[in-house]
């Protein structure tokens, strides 16, 4: 979500969107790993003929008796009976009415899978993904989801687009992902029915078409899957395939937090402390925030510390503010790192430490956070943590302003205006500047008409000229002291055209743009 959010990302525009979905779509299945993903005993043994020692076994293990159920299906598992040795392998992987033996649920998932039980096919599979119990061997996990895909195991089916997806055990291949998601998707497997589409939302495998996202987000949301209902909202949210509605994306967030899915959790505390479709309460988000990071949530960590640093819906402590940032920037979030190296630069809830805060906005920077690079550019600028060194300020500084960060903007224009780091050029540093005091920012706005007054002065010398241009009138940039308007300023090929209303005419001066 917005300002405050994975990766971080603009509120909620669509490349925003996109950039969230793709934070999460580089996890694709990863929820499942670390998990020996089974089938419900009621659905391994349902519709096939087995002897009734085997029923009873089934039935043992539904009910929890695992020490019953371990006694009936052993003999039979010894016997070759594949159903029962498929049971025992899974009580072995979940140390049910036995020691927790992976070793032992590899022995007897193979026993099962070799007499074609699709289940035990998975599960091995799942075993040598994750070198549990066996050595990690990813092509033999693909072989093994493959054989369970081919005979309609949906978990398999999805585990396999996994494989597809992140180039494990196999050359990635997103149409070969989207093609097994969907036949497991069709089977109505709300997991794969949520990373379709994401697939869909992404245009990863397919074209991108919102309107199938919904569809299967939908799919999923309605089978209770708590991902599903967070990405459904996210679509109300943005108006994706469907009208915007932010009662929608709140009803959705809201089933899905209430499941304990982090990303919804995030999500909702997001539409309290902005007030979207619901009062503005500080508190009720920080309280969602919490929820989330507490599970390790990166966003929400990074959230939870703007509250504090904030005192917002919590008691201001920049102790707490710092030690949420710190958490978030350990998993990467780049705005959380921006933010933490701003606590260090100003010495808020941490000894002050300009060669930390430097560290930190460079990680942040580095993942091109604009806020990041701005604060490098700032270090380099005023010698802080690092030798002063203008030519690396416009560097940073014109990364920053390239993604529209206004006091970039306003501060490479500075550059420009000095020559420092630049060769001085007052057209540059009003072509900056003027950007900046269109995203409202005030110091611009104090500047810029120094700048402009020695542009348009180039006038009266005869190198530039003035042409009566009123048709070209826009909405007002500024006010100027001496009561001209600054419309704009553009730049077209190798010139900079400086829009000004004097009270009398509207013109432009065209200036010579020299090499950025």
């Amino acid at each position: 979500m917005g300002t405050r959010g994975c990766p971080r990302t603009k509120r909620q525009s669509d490349g925003g969107l996109i950039a969230q979905l793709r934070c999460w779509l580089g996890n694709i299945g990863r929820a499942t790993r670390g998990l020996l993903v089974a089938l419900l005993i009621t659905s391994a043994f349902a519709g096939m003929v087995i002897a009734a020692p085997s029923n009873e076994a089934g039935d043992a293990y539904g009910l929890g008796d695992y020490v019953t159920a371990y006694r009936l299906a052993r003999p039979l598992a010894d016997a070759g009976q594949p159903l029962a040795q498929y049971l025992l392998g899974l009580m072995y992987a979940n140390g049910q009415g036995v020691p927790q033996d992976f070793a032992e649920a590899a022995k007897w998932y193979r026993k099962a899978a070799e007499q074609g039980i699709a289940g035990a096919q998975n599960n091995l599979g799942q075993l040598y993904d994750e070198g549990r119990g066996v050595d990690m061997d990813v092509a033999q996990a693909v072989a093994w989801f493959h054989k369970a895909a081919a005979l309609g195991n949906a978990t398999a089916q999805f585990n396999l687009s996994r494989m597809y997806r992140t180039g494990r055990g196999v050359a990635r291949d997103d149409s070969q992902a989207v093609a097994w998601l969907l036949k497991a998707a069709e089977q109505g497997y709300p997991h794969a029915q949520t990373n379709l589409g994401l697939m869909y939302a992404t245009g990863q495998g397919v074209p991108t078409d919102y309107a199938a996202a919904v569809k299967w987000f939908r799919k999923a949301a309605d089978q209770g899957e708590a991902l599903g209902q967070n990405y459904l909202g996210l679509t109300y949210f943005n108006g994706l395939g469907v009208p915007q509605d932010d009662a929608e994306a709140i009803k959705w967030y809201r089933l899905g937090a209430q499941q304990g899915e982090a990303n919804a959790q995030t999500n909702l505390g997001f539409m309290y402390h902005s007030g979207r479709g619901v009062p503005k309460d500080y508190a009720a988000a920080a309280n969602l925030y919490r929820k989330a990071a507490e599970q390790g949530f990166a966003m929400a960590q990074y959230n939870l510390g703007l509250n504090y640093a904030k005192g917002e819906g919590v008691p201001l402590d920049d102790t707490q503010a710092v030690t949420w940032l710190r958490k978030a920037s350990e998993q990467g979030h780049a705005a959380a790192q921006s933010s933490l190296g701003y606590m260090y630069k100003e010495g808020r809830g941490v000894a002050h430490n300009d060669v930390q805060a430097l560290a930190w906005f460079r990680k942040a920077a580095e993942q091109g956070d604009a806020v990041g690079q701005f604060g490098v550019g700032y270090m380099y600028s005023k010698g802080r943590g690092v030798a002063k060194d203008y030519a690396q300020a416009v560097a940073w500084y014109r990364k920053a302003a390239e993604q529209g960060l206004a006091r970039a903007q306003n501060n490479l224009g500075g550059c420009y205006s000095r020559g420092e780091g630049v060769t001085q050029n007052s057209a540059l540093a009003v072509h900056w500047k003027a950007k900046a005091v269109q995203q409202g920012d005030e110091d611009a706005a104090r500047e810029i008409e120094s700048d402009l007054n020695k542009v348009t002065a180039l006038h009266a010398t005869g190198t530039v000229a003035l042409r009566a241009r009123p048709e070209e009138a826009a909405p007002a940039l500024l006010t100027l002291k001496s009561g001209a308007i600054l419309y704009r300023l553009d730049r077209v090929g190798d010139w900079y055209e400086v829009y000004v209303h004097d009270g009398h005419t509207l013109g432009f001066v065209a200036v010579s743009a020299v090499s950025e």
